[in-house]
C-alpha cells in the first residue's frame, strides 16, 4: 500500500536555524552535560564522534527541545551536508536535536521502527530524497517536501520479518565492534602501562633490561609518493592518513584504489598487522599526527601499498616480536613524542627523526613477555576476524536492501 512519508509518522523535529545564542543561552563545553547531535555525528547508520559535539546544559535542553525528548524507536534522519543519513534510537538517549537533522517518530500501527530505518538506508528512498533536494554547493531537503515522499510498503507481518533481518544484522555489527574497542582499548592501556612503570621507576631499568632505539630493532619506511591521476579503480589498495581517526583507531573506509605508474619497491606494501604511522595531519589540533595504528584489514585487494602520508615500522629480522612492537608502539607515548618532532600550520608534517630518535625498554630475553605478546597477538587477530565478519555482513545488508527496496 502506498503511503506518504507524512502518513507514517507521528512526529517530526526539525530546529533548523535554531542556536543558543537565538534563545538568549549558549553551549556548554561540559562533555558531562547533554551532547547536541547534529549532521556531522551520523553516519553509516551509527553515532560517531559524540565526544566532539556541542553540549548543553538542563536549561537550554528544555528550552530548545520544545517537542519533547528523542524515545526509543525515533529515527535521526540528515537534511544536509550529508543528505540522507540515518540512525535507529534503540536504547534511551538524552541529547540536543541540533543541525541540519530531522527526528522521524514512526507511527508503529503503520510501518516497524526496524523497517522504516532499513528503508531510510536503501537506494530507492535515497534517490527520492535527492530528488527533492534543493541547492548546489549544500544539497539538502526541506521538511515539506520530505513529507511528500511516497513510499509502499509491504503488510506489518512482512515489514517485521524484514526488519528483523536488519535488525540482528546490524546488532551483530555493533557487537562486533563493541568487542573490538574493548580489545584495543586493554591493548592502549597496556602499552602505557608498560612505559609507565620505568617512568616511576624515573626511567631505571632492571640489569637484565635496556633501552634500544626503534632503529634498533625495527625497520621505519616511508611510504608510495602518488599522483591524483593514479587514483583509479584498482585490485590495488593504498593505505592513507584517511585510514586513521581522530580518537585513534584504524577506518578501513580510508583505502583509496590506486594504479601505480611506477614501479612499487618491495618496502611500500603493506600487510595485515604491519605498524604504520601518520607523518602528515590536516586536522587543526594534531589529532592525527604521529599516531600508529597496525593494519587491521586490507579489505578486499589483492596488493595494498601506503602513501607517502605514512610511515611503516615493522621488525628487523629476529630482533623483536612482531606482536611486541605493535603493542609498544600503541602507547600514547609514542603520539607524546611525537608531537615535539612536528612543524607547519595548515599541513602538519612530523620530522623522519621522530620515530628513529625513539626508545624503547626491553629485556634482553624476551621470554619474560611471553605472555603480553601472546595476549597481544591473540586481541589483534580477533580484531582483524570482527573487522572482515563485519565487511562481510554489511555485504549481505546491501544485498537484502537491493531485495527489499
Amino acid at each position: 500500500m502506498k503511503y506518504t512519508l507524512d502518513e507514517l509518522v507521528t512526529l517530526i523535529m526539525d530546529y533548523r536555524g535554531k542556536t543558543p545564542k537565538k534563545l538568549g543561552l549558549k553551549w556548554s563545553e561540559n562533555n558531562n552535560e547533554i551532547p547536541a547531535i547534529s549532521a556531522k555525528n551520523i553516519k553509516n547508520g551509527e553515532l560517531i564522534n559524540i565526544d566532539k559535539s556541542h553540549y548543553g546544559d538542563d536549561k537550554l535542553y528544555k528550552v530548545w527541545m520544545k517537542d519533547g525528548s528523542i524515545e526509543i524507536n525515533d529515527i535521526l534522519l540528515t537534511s544536509e551536508a550529508p543528505l540522507g543519513e540515518s540512525y535507529l534510537v534503540t536504547k534511551p538517549l538524552k541529547a540536543i536535536l541540533s543541525q541540519r537533522t530531522f527526528l522521524l517518530r514512526p507511527n508503529i500501527d503503520i510501518i516497524s521502527p526496524w523497517y522504516f530505518f532499513a528503508l531510510t538506508q536503501s537506494k530507492s528512498f535515497q534517490k527520492k530524497l535527492f530528488e527533492r533536494a534543493t541547492g548546489t554547493t549544500v544539497i539538502g531537503i526541506k521538511q515539506k517536501d520530505l513529507r511528500k515522499i511516497e513510499i509502499d510498503l509491504p503488510n506489518k507481518n512482512d515489514q517485521r520479518k524484514i526488519g528483523n533481518y536488519f535488525r540482528v544484522i546490524t546488532e551483530k555489527i555493533s557487537l562486533n565492534k563493541q568487542i573490538n574497542d574493548n580489545l584495543l582499548g586493554q591493548l592502549k592501556v597496556i602499552s602505557d602501562n608498560y612505559f609507565s612503570y620505568f617512568t616511576f621507576n624515573k626511567g631505571i631499568v632492571p640489569d637484565d633490561w635496556e633501552y634500544k632505539k626503534l632503529t634498533d630493532v625495527a625497520e621505519i619506511t616511508t611510504g608510495y609518493s602518488y599522483t591524483g591521476k593514479e587514483l583509479v579503480d584498482s585490485n590495488i589498495g593504498m593505505a592513507t592518513i584517511k585510514n586513521f581517526t581522530r580518537n585513534g583507531g584504524f577506518r578501513s573506509e580510508g583505502y583509496k584504489p590506486i594504479v601505480p605508474s611506477k614501479n612499487v619497491k618491495k618496502d611500500k606494501y603493506v600487510s595485515l598487522f604491519d605498524m604504520l604511522v601518520a607523518h602528515t595531519d590536516l586536522t587543526q589540533n594534531a589529532d592525527i599526527i604521529g599516531n600508529a595504528e597496525p593494519v587491521l584489514t586490507t579489505n578486499s585487494y589483492e596488493k595494498t601499498i601506503y602513501s607517502m602520508d605514512l610511515v611503516k615500522v615493522v621488525p628487523k629480522q629476529d630482533k623483536i616480536s612482531k606482536w611486541l612492537l605493535d603493542l609498544v608502539l600503541m602507547s600514547s607515548r609514542v603520539k607524546f613524542h611525537c608531537l615535539s618532532y612536528v612543524n607547519g600550520t595548515t599541513v602538519l608534517h612530523l620530522s623522519k627523526k621522530a620515530l628513529r630518535e625513539f626508545e624503547i625498554p626491553l629485556p634482553k630475553d624476551y621470554k619474560e613477555l611471553e605472555n603480553i605478546i601472546d595476549l597481544t597477538k591473540n586481541y589483534l587477530t580477533t580484531v582483524s576476524k570482527n573487522i572482515q565478519e563485519n565487511s562481510k555482513l554489511n555485504e549481505i545488508k546491501n544485498q537484502l536492501l537491493n531485495k527489499y527496496f
